[in-house]
């Protein structure tokens, strides 16, 4: 028992000075409950920004109230329109400023699909679900084509199955809110873009939830949206088909759609009643200078809406809206 207590001090020495101490046992399991909080936080953060699975059928019925015949003229300028002040064109000035603001800030464009993965997979971004009592996309414009990485340098890129980029975009695919994708099918392809294309910042995902469901205890039908947030690439591949998207002209161009504060509402099918009544919600957000609105014409007619995810307006010459 005296060899027993005399060799304890000395045996605690060696295993303190290898690291296997009682305080570095302590330490590790500490560290391990740490790993294993980071990791449910982790994956709890890609669960509460994806949203879950539209039943078909309930996207489809959606789609069809949004778009049943009205008892009144509808389209681009029906009788009794009245565009606010607010909503006039601008050259989108605000919204190009703030998304300087935002990137020389640190924030990081989404160059092409697989950034936009990891914006939603890191929190920065959520989905907006495609069918909700309140609203419902339109059809998205989507490619079946395979993924790629793209930069100005070295333009689009086929994705290695083995790349970050692609196991980013893969690792989504195989959990994408309780949907399985396989990446080698075309139209999972397009049915993963298509979802990408709907996300958005936070807040203004909760500005599109609250527009929405004014609307629908209005007029007792969904509001019908269009795609949110572009990857670079996606908006160069717009460019070559739509007269009004935003042109990119080299790597100093920031098109508004990138930055994740973007929302799209579709009014061709709205009678001039209903597009006044989002117009004086839109006009009334502008004014309390939590967004920046506009009403677009051309080859994609809707309401547009730029919401300041840091509730502040960004510095601009007052002329130029």
């Amino acid at each position: 028992m005296r060899i027993a207590k005399t060799l304890l001090p000395a045996a605690l020495a060696v295993l303190t000075a290898i690291g296997c101490g009682p305080a570095a046992i302590e330490g590790n399991r500490s560290g391990d409950a740490n790993r294993a909080v980071n990791a449910n936080t982790n994956a709890n953060t890609v669960k509460s920004t994806v949203a879950q699975n539209a039943d078909p059928e309930f996207s489809r019925s959606q789609k069809a109230k949004a778009l049943e015949p009205r008892n009144a003229p509808t389209g681009v300028n029906p009788n009794g329109l009245e565009i606010a002040p607010e909503l006039a064109p601008s050259g989108m000035v605000k919204q190009k400023a703030k998304l300087a603001e935002m990137v020389a800030g640190g924030y990081r464009v989404p160059m092409d699909f697989s950034d936009l993965a990891e914006k939603l997979q890191n929190g920065e971004l959520a989905e907006l679900a495609e069918a909700t009592k309140d609203y419902v996309f339109t059809d998205i414009y989507a490619s079946e084509d395979p993924f790629t990485s793209f930069t100005f340098e070295g333009g689009s890129v086929a994705l290695a199955s083995d790349s970050p980029k692609y196991r980013t975009l893969e690792k989504l695919a195989n959990d994408f809110g309780g949907a399985k994708y396989d990446l080698t099918k075309p139209q999972d392809r397009k049915a993963v873009r298509a979802r990408l294309l709907r996300l958005v910042n936070s807040e203004a995902k909760k500005t599109v939830e609250e527009l929405a469901a004014a609307y629908q205890k209005q007029f007792a039908r969904p509001l019908l949206l269009g795609a949110a947030t572009y990857s670079m690439d996606y908006q160069i591949e717009l460019n070559k088909v739509s007269s009004t998207s935003f042109k990119v002209m080299g790597k100093e161009s920031l098109p508004p759609r990138l930055s994740g504060c973007v929302f799209y509402i579709e009014r061709k099918q709205m009678t001039a009643e209903e597009q006044n009544f989002v117009i004086g919600k839109l006009a009334e957000l502008e004014r309390q200078e939590k967004l920046d609105a506009l009403s677009i014409s051309g080859d994609k007619v809707g309401f547009y809406g730029f919401v300041y995810s840091d509730g502040r307006p960004p510095k601009v010459d007052p002329e130029s809206k």
